[in-house]
C-alpha cells in the first residue's frame, strides 16, 4: 500500500489508463472491513483492471490495506446543512473549508470520474461537482429517516450523475428525487473461492469439535458482525427456544461482537430461563466468517429494519445453506431472485420465524437438495457473471460521460486565458500560473511572493473552467531551479545586471538601474533575486536593447528593441537610412 500525505498541492502525471478514477471512501473499520468497504473492495478489484484508481481515505484502514491502489490521506469531515444559512445550499456547501481543500485535491490530480460511497459524502461529490467532474454514487445503505432522506434525496438528486444501489430497496427513496436514466441495480457479489469451500469440511469439523457439538446435531445459526438490536437476535432467541423443545438433536450458534451489553444480557436471560441454555454456543464472526457459516445447517436472519442487502444470506446460499429470513427490504429481493420466498416471514412475527425453520428442519427433501437448488440461484443472481454484466452496463454509460470531458480539455476546446498570468477558482484557494496551455500551481504562500507576484495579479475564474486545463509541475521556491520556477521571468544575480529568463536562456538588459528598467516597460519589483550559480548555469543569450541604446552593432547584425512597436530590427540594417547617415557625416566632415 502506497500512502501519501495530501497536502492540496499534489501535481497530476497522465497516464495511459482509459479512464481516471478517483474513489472517496467513507471512514471504515481498522479490525474488519464494513459492509459498504466490502461492496468497494469488490468493485476496486474490477475497475482497476480497466482504469487508473486513487482511493481518498480520511484515515487508512483495513480497506487501504486490501485494495491495492495508491492511497491519500485527506481530511473529509461529515456535514451536516446548518438549520439557518440564508443562501443557497450548494453556496452553503462550498464556504465550507474542507470543500475548498478538496476542490484544491481535484484541481492536482484531475480525474474523469469521482465515486463516492454511502448516504454522506456531499463535500467530496459538491467538490467534483464544482469542477465539472462527474459524480458515481453509491449506497449500500437504506436510509429511513424522512427528514435526512428529503435532505440526502435532494443532494444526490444535485450532484449525482449515475445513482448505484445494491437493491431497489436502497434505492427506494431516491426514485421519486432521482431522474430514472441515472439509476443503476449492483448488487454485491461474491468469488465463491473467497470461502474456501473446498475447506468447508475441515471448518465445519474443527469448529464443532471446539463448541463442542456432534455431527448429528443440526445447527440453526443466528451471524451478525455486530449484536445489535436491529439484527434481531432477541427474535431469534424467541424462536430458538421454540424450535429446541420440539427437536432435541438441534443446537444454536450466534456469531458476531457484543455491542449494546444490556441488550445481549437480555436475550441471554431468555436462553437460559428456558432451560435449553446449554444447547446455545457464542462465537465472534469476524475474521473468519466462512469457518463460522461452515459450521451451520440452516441460517436465520431476522433483521428488524429495512436492510438493503444481506451478505451473510448470499454467503449462506454459496456454501450450500438453507436461509430464512424476516421480510425486510432488500432480503425480500434476494430471497424472491433466489426461488426462496416460501422461506419468508413476515417481520417482527416470531411465529411465523418458528415455523420457517420448523419447515426446513421437517422436509421430507433430500438433505440439502433444497440448500443446492438455492446456491446455484444465488450463482445465477449474484454471482460474478452476472455482476459483470451489470458493471459493463454501467461503465460503458460512464465511459461516454468520461470521454466529453476529454474532449472539452483539449486545447482547441479550451477557453481563451491570458498565458503567463495567475489564475485561482472561485471555490478553491490554490493559485496557478498559466504557462504553455498547462496550469502550475504555487506550492506555498511564500513561492508566491518569492517569485514577485502580487494580490492583485490573481484572476478568479470558475473552477470548471480551470479545470479544463492540465496541471503541470509545482512551483517551488527552494530551490528555485528550472523545473521549480516559472519559465518566463526577470532576476538576477548577485551583480547588477539583469536577466531575462526565456527559452531556458537568459538575455541580458543593458541596464542598471530602477529607472532605466522603467523607461522599458520593466517593473524593476518583479526582479527575482536568484542564487548566481543557478542563474549562470542558464546558457548567455543576445543582450535585449530599447529603441534608447545608442550603441551601434557590427554591420549585418540584428538587433532587438524593447517596447517598440517594430520589436524587429536596428536600423543599421536599413540601407536607405545608412546611406542618409553616411552623407551627414561626410558633410559635417567638410571645412
Amino acid at each position: 500500500m502506497q500512502v501519501e500525505q495530501d497536502s492540496g498541492t499534489l501535481r497530476a502525471e497522465r497516464s495511459p489508463a482509459p479512464l481516471r478514477i478517483m474513489l472517496f471512501a467513507p471512514n471504515g473499520g481498522r479490525q474488519a472491513l464494513t459492509g459498504m468497504e466490502k461492496y468497494m473492495l469488490t468493485l476496486i478489484r474490477e475497475l482497476k483492471e480497466q482504469a487508473e484508481c486513487l482511493l481518498v481515505v480520511d484515515e487508512p484502514g483495513v480497506l487501504t490495506a486490501e485494495a491495492g491502489l495508491p492511497v491519500i490521506a485527506h481530511p473529509m469531515p461529515p456535514y451536516h446543512l446548518p438549520a439557518e444559512h440564508g443562501e443557497s445550499p450548494d453556496t452553503v456547501i462550498r464556504r465550507h473549508p474542507a470543500c475548498g481543500s478538496l476542490v484544491n485535491l481535484l484541481h492536482m490530480r484531475q480525474p474523469d470520474i469521482v465515486l463516492v460511497g454511502g448516504p454522506h459524502p456531499v463535500l467530496p461529490a459538491s467538490a467534483a461537482k464544482t469542477l465539472g467532474i462527474p459524480v458515481l454514487w453509491l449506497l449500500t445503505e437504506t436510509v429511513t429517516d424522512p427528514a435526512w432522506t428529503s435532505q440526502i434525496g435532494q443532494w444526490i438528486e444535485s450532484y449525482a450523475d449515475w445513482i448505484v444501489g445494491v437493491s431497489d430497496a436502497s434505492l427506494a427513496p431516491l426514485r421519486t428525487k432521482a431522474s430514472e436514466r441515472k439509476i443503476f441495480l449492483l448488487p454485491p457479489t461474491r468469488r465463491r473461492e473467497e470461502l474456501n469451500p473446498d475447506l468447508h469440511p475441515v471448518y465445519r469439523h474443527k469448529l464443532r469439535s471446539v463448541l463442542p457439538v456432534e455431527e448429528e446435531h443440526r445447527i440453526v445459526g443466528f451471524a451478525a458482525p455486530h449484536l445489535k438490536p436491529e439484527m434481531g437476535l432477541s427474535w431469534f432467541a424467541a424462536m430458538a427456544v421454540q424450535v429446541a423443545a420440539v427437536h432435541p438433536d438441534v443446537r444454536f450458534l450466534v456469531a458476531g461482537s457484543v455491542c449494546d451489553e444490556a441488550h445481549y444480557r437480555s436475550c441471554r436471560r431468555l436462553i437460559e430461563e428456558s432451560g435449553y441454555g446449554s444447547r446455545f454456543h457464542y462465537v465472534e464472526l469476524e475474521p473468519h466468517r466462512e469457518q463460522v457459516l461452515a459450521a451451520m445447517d440452516l441460517i436465520v436472519v431476522p433483521s428488524l429494519f429495512a436492510e438493503s442487502f444481506s451478505m451473510t444470506a448470499l454467503d449462506g446460499w454459496l456454501l450450500g445453506k438453507n436461509v430464512i429470513t424476516y421480510r425486510s427490504g432488500g432480503l425480500e429481493e434476494m430471497m424472491t431472485a433466489t426461488g426462496n420466498s416460501g422461506l419468508l416471514a413476515p417481520q417482527g412475527d416470531v411465529e411465523a420465524l418458528t415455523d420457517c425453520v420448523l419447515k426446513c428442519l421437517e422436509t421430507g427433501e433430500q438433505p440439502g437438495s433444497r440448500a443446492e437448488a438455492s446456491r446455484r440461484s444465488a450463482e445465477a443472481a449474484y454471482g460474478e457473471e452476472a455482476y459483470r454484466k451489470r458493471l459493463a452496463k454501467l461503465m460503458a454509460n460512464v465511459c461516454n460521460r468520461a470521454q466529453v470531458l476529454r474532449r472539452r480539455r483539449k486545447p482547441s476546446s479550451r477557453p481563451m486565458l491570458r498565458s503567463n498570468a495567475v489564475y485561482k477558482g472561485k471555490w478553491s484557494p490554490a493559485l496557478f500560473l498559466l504557462e504553455r496551455g498547462m496550469k502550475r500551481p504555487f506550492a506555498s504562500a511564500e513561492a508566491f511572493r518569492f517569485y514577485r507576484y502580487r494580490g492583485d495579479d490573481i484572476r478568479v475564474v470558475p473552477d470548471a473552467v480551470l479545470n479544463l486545463f492540465p496541471t503541470g509541475r509545482i512551483l517551488r521556491h527552494d530551490p528555485p531551479s528550472p523545473p521549480n520556477r516559472p519559465s518566463v521571468m526577470l532576476a538576477k544575480g548577485r551583480g547588477r545586471l539583469v536577466y531575462l529568463l526565456t527559452g531556458g536562456r537568459r538575455l541580458p538588459l543593458p541596464v542598471v538601474s530602477q529607472a532605466a528598467l522603467r523607461q522599458r516597460g520593466l517593473d524593476p519589483t518583479r526582479v527575482v533575486l536568484l542564487p548566481s550559480d543557478e542563474l549562470h548555469a542558464m546558457p548567455l543569450g543576445k543582450a535585449l536593447q530599447g529603441p534608447g541604446d545608442r550603441r551601434r552593432s557590427p554591420k549585418g547584425q540584428r538587433r532587438r528593441y524593447l517596447g517598440s512597436k517594430q520589436a524587429g530590427w536596428a536600423i543599421d540594417d536599413n540601407p536607405v537610412r545608412g546611406r542618409r547617415l553616411k552623407s551627414r557625416k561626410h558633410s559635417r566632415a567638410r571645412p
